[in-house]
């Protein structure tokens, strides 16, 4: 008869002296088969249960054969049974180790089983050894001392045995892996048996049903087969760090090849849990291995679609220059571009007509960190809001540090002016969660702020802004000038000189307005009306320098409408009207200039403006330059373009080809003004696109994202949706002109449509460096700069193809000087328009004013180019 062929297999768990939990070697296709095989020939004292104590020396001898063999390679042969077939997926053997050595043979030399009657003879001569010499079973002394004294549960109060051993580790074993992250532990030495739910994380359930199957949740099987082939009945340490709300155990198992929890999250089978994590002193190496299991989609992360997209996720530093509300500010980056930020895991109380309880102190603490300061950004998630009714708002979460990276949202919590938004498991959060947790935990206990049993604070600011209250601030006026330099806060900006305060000692909210000085007005942000020149310039100075600021104001007077009249003070930098008056970017109004205590100053101010010609120039070399791609061109003086480096425009148009793909039904009728998605004729793509204009048939709409026009009728247009709307993401066409420069009409027939054809030749199809000398109305006025002629813009003057605006900011008086020098030029040697003269003319020179440049940019934008320029 064929001798049992020897199989190969690996210990997994050591049960008693005598029997072992064997597994297959190839994990290749999951979890690999398993055999429970006891010893033949041998006989190991039994171990106990809950209610059957130990034989003598039974745990010595488990201890001693799981010691010897667990995790090790071995060879099995199972033996036939002799009667009854046994029951489950147990039986008898032989079991080897790799170098031969039989492990009954092994037990019984040491003395830690007894040989069964008629069992093999070197088992028996082995046993009979060791009992001749007194070791193992037969050593002398007391057999009830070999007993142990297990504590199960219930036999002992787990909120004792938490407040004994406190967070140190313990010595442990652990017994049985119910799920990948509840755990059934042996504390020694005192023995007490413990259930244990690993904190910070959770793995997939499994249920087993009354038949004894199981069913278990996506990879929980693969998470239990995970920490059973690596810590099942190995020597661990254990600390614990909790209890849940039912009395479970919470805590971490260390093995000395590192933590578990991390290594189950790390590998995708386990996700971090806020209600537990926050006992975890390991929960922000879980979250990161959390993140990094996310990023390379394991296992139960396979799906998972990451929030962070867009190509603006980097961190960067830049200034805050708003407030919005306690957990939202608005950071302007190094190159001055604005973006709004939300604090991570963070809730504010709301702002609105009617904030809640301690909406305004959390701003004003968040104001009193940060207005004006430097600080770091590092955006963490995005998430898209839509309120009832309104179009939906993405909003970018991140973590906001100053101060040597002290972070924002902690000074909120530390006040009780804030609470941690705890996310859904499957969501983004910070990642300082459990120290925002621990601060909140803090604040909770201290009572401060939302957490205090005291009621909250209520508002009582008087507001004397509003058109009924105009005798009531006349009322107040000799309470403000009897206090004299007093600080207030600066709520709103209305143009470069005028102001909302609050002055905090009469607790009341005012308009003011700089006595003496006059500045343009700005654009209306309610109706879009454009401002007077240099209107909105003095707005932008104003809100850099004032807005959400504490000054010092100084009331002279009060005019019939209750608006206040003074002088306001930047701290070390002195009277804002000096400032305002210095930059020209505001006029002395007489006679009231000459009534104000600080006349002097204010005529010095003035004077020094007019003789410097308004503003200092300022240095090529100190100016943003940008890497741009040509979309369209207008003229030869007025284009479109992309910013180079920017991915927006490409994750853009792929989602509104999923939104906009098919053909349109031709039921969608825009009303002028409106944005849809326009189909372009030459391509045949979809694009975000605004109805310029319209006839029976057909509609002219203009690119938003390219710069172009296109003609087409109502089956190319569709609607589109709220969240790709310009309010949400704006146009990505950047408009440009060649600084202070003017061209033909480009369907001239002449040099309008040379000078076209030659920006074409110098900028189309690459990539070029724009040097953005001003900003006016939106528009960039740009140097585009060659390597091989140092710039387009005198190349294309040189060649008498542009000439040059008469009207221009002082401040580009050198830039424009040697921009006329090569015009003078051209003239002298009768090149491109010049070729008949100088038909210069006062009524062609363009006004760089901001009614006229926006009435020329929107007559450009509502004529369809065909675009004839393009090569």
């Amino acid at each position: 008869m064929a001798q049992p062929q020897a199989l190969p297999a690996i210990v997994k768990s050591v049960l008693s002296g005598d029997s072992l939990l064997l597994m297959g070697r190839d994990a290749s296709r999951g979890p690999p088969p398993e055999k429970l095989i006891s010893l033949s020939g041998i006989a190991a004292p039994r171990m106990g249960s809950k209610t059957a104590a130990d034989q003598p020396y039974a745990w010595a001898s488990r201890e001693f054969l799981r010691r010897q063999v667990l995790g090790k390679c071995v060879t099995f042969i199972s033996e036939p049974p002799a009667g009854a077939p046994p029951a489950g997926n147990r039986g008898f053997g032989s079991v080897c180790l790799e170098d031969g050595t039989s492990l009954a043979v092994l037990v019984a030399v040491n003395g830690w089983a007894k040989a069964r009657p008629g069992g093999p003879e070197d088992i028996v001569q082995a046993a009979n050894a060791a009992e001749a010499q007194g070791i193992g079973l037969w050593a002398p002394g007391p057999s009830g001392d070999a007993v142990r004294d297990v504590k199960y549960a219930g036999s002992f109060e787990p909120e004792d045995l938490f407040k004994r051993f406190g967070s140190s580790p313990q010595p442990a074993i652990i017994e049985q892996v119910s799920n990948g992250s509840v755990l059934r532990v042996l504390l020694l030495p005192d023995f007490y048996q413990i259930t244990l739910m690993l904190s910070g994380i959770q793995c997939g359930a499994i249920r087993r049903n009354e038949d004894g199957t199981e069913e278990a949740a996506p990879f929980a099987r693969e998470a239990r087969y995970f920490v059973e082939t690596r810590l099942l009945h190995r020597d661990v340490q254990v600390s614990l760090e909790g209890m849940d709300k039912n009395g479970n155990l919470l805590g971490t198992v260390i093995h000395p090849a590192g933590n578990v929890s991390i290594e189950l999250v790390k590998v995708g089978l386990a996700r971090v849990v806020d209600w537990s994590a926050q006992v975890c002193p390991h929960a922000p190496a879980l979250r990161q291995a959390e993140r990094t299991a996310k990023e390379k989609r394991l296992r139960m992360w396979k799906d998972y679609v990451p929030p962070n997209h867009g190509g603006d996720m980097a961190e960067y530093v830049g200034r805050v220059v708003e407030i919005v509300s306690g957990d939202t500010l608005i950071v302007a980056d190094q190159a001055g571009a604005e973006k709004r930020v939300s604090l991570s895991s963070l809730r504010c109380p709301r702002m609105g007509r009617e904030p809640e309880p301690y909406a305004v102190e959390s701003k004003e603490l968040l104001r009193k960190l940060l207005i004006g300061k430097k600080v770091k950004v590092t955006p963490e998630y995005k998430r898209t809001f839509a309120a009832e009714g309104q179009p939906s708002q993405e909003r970018t979460f991140a973590t906001v540090t100053y101060n040597n990276d002290r972070n924002a949202a902690t000074a909120l919590l530390a006040e009780g002016l804030a609470t941690v938004n705890r996310q859904g498991q499957s969501e983004e959060r910070s990642s300082h969660f459990e120290t925002l947790l621990e601060t909140e935990e803090a604040a909770r206990s201290a009572k401060k702020g939302m957490h205090s049993s005291a009621p909250p604070p209520k508002s009582s600011v008087t507001d004397l802004t509003t058109p009924d209250s105009r005798e009531r601030a006349k009322r107040f006026l000799s309470s403000l000038q009897r206090q004299g330099l007093q600080r207030a806060t600066v709520q709103f900006i209305l143009n470069g000189a005028r102001f909302k305060l609050l002055v905090g000692k009469e607790n009341c909210l005012v308009t003011f307005v700089c006595a003496g000085v006059r500045c343009p007005m700005c654009t209306r942000r309610d109706t879009g009306v454009g401002g007077e020149p240099f209107g909105d310039e003095a707005l932008t100075f104003a809100r850099n320098l004032c807005f959400q600021r504490d000054v010092d104001i100084e009331v002279e007077s009060v005019d019939k409408n209750g608006v206040f009249m003074g002088s306001l003070f930047l701290g070390e930098k002195g009277d804002y009207s000096v400032m305002l008056l210095e930059a020209g970017l505001a006029k002395r109004q007489l006679p009231a200039a000459d009534r104000s205590p600080h006349a002097a100053d204010l005529a010095r101010a003035e004077d020094k403006a007019k003789s410097t010609g308004l503003k200092d120039a300022v240095p090529d070399g100190q100016k943003q330059v940008v890497e741009l791609e040509l979309t369209e061109i207008c003229d030869g003086a007025h284009f479109y373009a992309h910013v180079a480096t920017d991915s927006t425009v490409a994750a853009l148009q792929e989602q509104i080809a999923a939104s906009c793909g098919g053909n349109g039904d031709g039921g969608y009728e825009p009303k002028v003004g409106h944005t849809c998605c326009a189909r372009f004729t030459a391509d045949n793509e979809w694009y975000r696109a605004k109805v310029v204009s319209r006839t029976a048939t057909e509609y002219t709409v203009f690119f938003l994202d390219y710069g172009n026009s296109d003609v087409v009728p109502k089956s190319r247009l569709k609607a589109l949706d709220a969240s790709l709307g310009p309010q949400m993401v704006s146009p990505q066409a950047v408009e440009c002109r060649l600084a202070y420069l003017i061209a033909n009409p480009p369907d001239d027939g002449a040099e309008g449509e040379e000078a076209a054809r030659a920006l074409s030749d110098a900028a189309w199809g690459k990539r070029v460096f724009a040097r953005v000398e001003d900003r006016d109305a939106g528009v960039l006025l740009v140097t585009l700069l060659d390597d091989a002629t140092g710039s387009v813009n005198e190349d294309l003057v040189s060649q008498g193809l542009l000439k040059v605006a008469k009207k221009f900011d002082k401040r580009a008086a050198p830039l424009v000087k040697g921009l006329q020098e090569k015009c003078d030029a051209a003239k002298t040697r009768r090149l491109g328009m010049w070729k008949y003269g100088d038909v210069d003319d006062d009524d062609e020179a363009l006004d760089f004013g901001m009614n006229r440049v926006k009435k020329q940019l929107a007559a450009a934008a509502t004529a369809p180019s065909s675009n004839p320029w393009k090569k």
